[in-house]
């Protein structure tokens, strides 16, 4: 398959990610907005430790990693680093995009309570997509795979906002 059969959420996949960052983050600022609470964002420059976002809100802070998949999409977990696991409060947020508008119509969450640890990812090892020059796709150790099944699947930004920072005054 050449780059021209190819559909723009696999040709485009970097600035997909960067937009679908951006609706996200709107979301929330919005809803904070409505319930004047405000969000102070810390953007990663790289992936090596996990978070794609650092998110404070009344003084607590959580690094997020987000992960994307179209409506429809077939995907039955997500890749997640160990790394996110050293982190304060942190969190996985799979949000489910529509193809069109890259608007997040559900969102998994796999975390807990602002101020404690990520859940244990488990002993479910990654591999790389692509072999090595023999072919053979190599483990790559600080990865995990988290199934579908370990999220919390929530309708509406305000619950993800308040899984991520509580009820105001707790």
């Amino acid at each position: 398959m050449n780059e021209e059969e190819l559909d723009k959420h696999s040709r485009l996949s970097s600035i997909r990610e960067e937009y679908v960052e951006y609706t996200f983050l709107s979301q929330i600022c919005s809803y904070a907005w409505q319930v004047e609470r405000f969000v102070e964002i810390a953007r990663s420059n790289t992936d090596a430790f996990g978070y794609d976002v650092i998110l404070t809100c009344d003084g607590i802070s959580r690094h997020v990693q987000l992960k994307a998949m179209k409506t429809g999409g077939k995907a039955s977990f997500q890749k997640v680093n160990t790394n996110l696991a050293n982190a304060p409060s942190g969190c996985v947020l799979w949000l489910i995009i529509d193809e069109d508008t890259l608007l997040p119509s559900q969102y998994g969450w796999f975390g807990a309570g602002p101020g404690k640890p990520l859940p244990a990812l488990g002993d479910d090892v990654a591999k790389h997509t692509k072999g090595n020059s023999d072919g053979e796709k190599l483990e790559r150790f600080s990865i995990r795979k988290v199934k579908k099944r370990e999220f919390e699947w929530i309708d509406n930004i305000e619950y993800v906002f308040h899984r991520l920072f509580g009820k105001k005054g707790n």
